[in-house]
């Protein structure tokens, strides 16, 4: 009678704690940091790799400006060599302990699609796969999720450095059918290697999702191609793993709402493809990217940017479908060198290729963080705590971008920011921000100071 009563309880039990398994990562609220620079390199995140593939007869002009770049001046074999020792090097486990004990619980891990499988004639070296699966399991010892983020496409599905390939302005992604059937096959490769079998068995917890493709840039693609790009992406993701995990899609630059109608229908056509009732989008979630120093126009006061937070906060929480901001920083201004890319300018100081009326000097901001005033901390601190609020309030989470640089980009070092007391430990230890207002008193005072700039620059002009 008890061994049965045993069995009973067992036969109900572990349904529920099976579901909870399953369930667990998909409300998860995100409070995460990516790896950048680490296994996607990007020239403002570690400069000094870049630096050192100079000769000695060689300038700033002969830099390479990407990883694709990289690995063709050095050649293979070289480009190995110092491949390999940073990625042994630049990010450890103590990097992932130390993540979890400044109270996040995840971590976005950019890969290029040639750590997987090279295009014909890339000059890419792989092994950074290598390196993504210890991260996976250092996570699973600190308590630590994990999303694994395609972020470069063959031939560029932006433009950006970031991608492993620059062409600003001109993403040739989808150029050939080939480029994006390679990109499919990537991804079928991700979700067969970490959502089936061993991973599936010994990690289903710590990996809970998969980015199908980092930025996008919609605006300069075929939208209708992309859209079915996501739909067999997903399709795919379905199909190939046991795990029912989260599959994010980012939002390609489009502007808020947009994908609402998209993910939440039942069924979607695009090329005679069709989701049927038992294959629509679930568990999947939208992300967005949201940094106040790329636009056309840079804000000159603080008090606009938290404005401008809370606006845009406000925006994706009238969404239809679950999204986070998957990528933030401190960032007030784009004065981190190379930031833009090598060689080229800041919109803070209108300098080319950019043309705007500039907002300031950058040699204001890029000096010595130990030397910054107090009130730019206080600036930068209330405009993280802002986003903090906000994105914890309005989404299911946030990403901030990233944990770490070697230096010279501080506005974008989440690890150094939170040594300085800009991002407060812990997290919701907020100064300034109170139920998402501002109550630090600088409003006025930045009002005023704006005012009288305008009153004093208007005296010049009418006395000249």
């Amino acid at each position: 009678m008890i061994v049965s009563l045993y069995y009973l309880i067992l036969s109900l039990v572990i349904p529920i704690l099976v579901v909870a398994s399953s369930n667990s990562t998909a409300d998860l609220q995100y409070k995460g940091v990516s790896i950048g620079g680490w296994l996607v390199l990007e020239p403002y995140i570690t400069p000094s790799l870049f630096k050192d593939s100079l000769s000695d007869d060689e300038t700033e002009k002969d830099l390479p400006v990407d990883e694709y770049h990289y690995c063709k001046k050095l050649g293979h074999d070289e480009a190995s060599k110092r491949l390999q020792h940073h990625w042994g090097t630049f990010y450890q486990e103590s990097d992932f302990k130390e993540i979890r004990d400044h109270g996040l619980n995840m971590v976005r891990i950019p890969i290029g699609y040639w750590s997987f499988e090279k295009f014909d004639g890339d000059p890419y070296v792989s092994g950074a796969q290598d390196y993504l699966d210890k991260a996976i399991e250092w996570c699973s010892n600190h308590d630590l999720k994990v999303l694994i983020d395609l972020h470069g496409a063959p031939n560029t599905q932006n433009g950006f450095d970031n991608s492993g390939l620059r062409n600003i302005g001109y993403p040739g992604w989808q150029n050939k059918t080939e480029y994006v059937e390679h990109t499919i096959k990537v991804l079928q490769q991700i979700y067969k290697k970490y959502g089936t079998g061993e991973y599936a068995d010994n990690y289903s917890d710590t990996i809970i999702g998969v980015e199908v493709l980092n930025e996008p840039l919609g605006p300069k693609l075929n939208m209708t191609d992309l859209k079915k790009f996501y739909i067999d992406t997903y399709n795919d993701a379905r199909d190939i793993q046991t795990v029912n995990n989260s599959i994010l899609f980012h939002d390609a630059f489009q502007s808020l709402g947009y994908w609402d109608d998209f993910f939440t229908k039942g069924q979607v056509k695009y090329h005679n493809r069709t989701l049927n009732d038992t294959a629509k989008f679930e568990n999947i979630v939208v992300d967005h990217h949201h940094y106040e120093v790329f636009g056309n126009t840079v804000a000159d006061n603080v008090t606009q940017h938290l404005e401008n937070i809370q606006n845009y906060a406000s925006s994706i929480g009238k969404e239809k479908n679950p999204a986070i901001v998957g990528e933030w920083s401190a960032a007030l201004t784009d004065c981190a060198p190379w930031l833009n890319g090598i060689g080229l300018g800041t919109r803070y100081e209108g300098t080319a290729p950019y043309d705007n009326k500039a907002a300031g000097k950058c040699s204001d901001v890029t000096r010595n963080s130990s030397k910054w005033s107090s009130k730019q901390k206080k600036d930068y601190r209330r405009f993280v705590e802002m986003q903090l609020y906000q994105y914890n309030a309005r989404t299911r989470g946030w990403i901030f971008w990233c944990w770490k640089t070697e230096g010279g980009a501080t506005e974008w070092d989440f690890r150094q920011l939170a040594r300085m007391q800009v991002i407060p430990q812990p997290l919701d230890d907020y100064k300034y921000i109170k139920n998402g207002k501002d109550t630090s008193g600088s409003s006025n005072t930045e009002v005023n100071g704006a005012f009288l700039k305008t009153m004093i620059a208007l005296v010049a002009w009418y006395i000249l």
